[in-house]
């Protein structure tokens, strides 16, 4: 059968890559989905990946930000080796965080997790998750 053919059955039948595999896959909804999940978790977290781990958290939550604009702005705000040394020391400390994740190292995370929170994070305000658009590129990928 022909992806044109899937496609209308798929929406004649009700059935979107949103509500159905995507939802059951990402938000780990069946038993398959749960599998999958937990042999990802196990082939990611391991400390040969740490360094890609940290460098692809700094990216998404630093560098795709306003961090970004200020460096690219016209009066360039943040210059090369101010882009240099901020990604340098955000991707050692997301090195340490997922370090202290992958080897299970839960008292130190938490002491991390806590002492930050008591002393610099209380008046900040509450965190809205926001993935960034993955969702989106991900339902655009299996579209294709």
């Amino acid at each position: 059968m022909n992806e044109s053919k899937i496609t209308y059955r798929r929406r004649k039948s009700g059935i979107t890559i949103r509500n159905s595999i995507l939802d059951e896959y990402l938000l780990v909804q069946s038993e398959a989905a749960k599998a999958m999940n937990s042999k990802t978790q196990k082939d990611l977290f391991i400390k040969d990946n740490l360094g890609m781990i940290a460098k692809a958290i700094t990216q998404f939550a630093f560098r795709n930000g306003p961090v970004e604009d200020m460096h690219a702005h016209p009066n360039n705000q943040l210059s090369e080796n101010d882009m240099k040394t901020l990604n340098k020391f955000m991707v050692n400390r997301m090195a340490y965080i997922f370090q202290l994740i992958i080897e299970e190292r839960w008292i130190e995370f938490d002491f991390l997790i806590r002492n930050t929170d008591r002393w610099y994070g209380h008046g900040w305000d509450d965190a809205e998750p926001d993935d960034g658009g993955t969702r989106k590129l991900i339902e655009l990928m299996l579209k294709k």
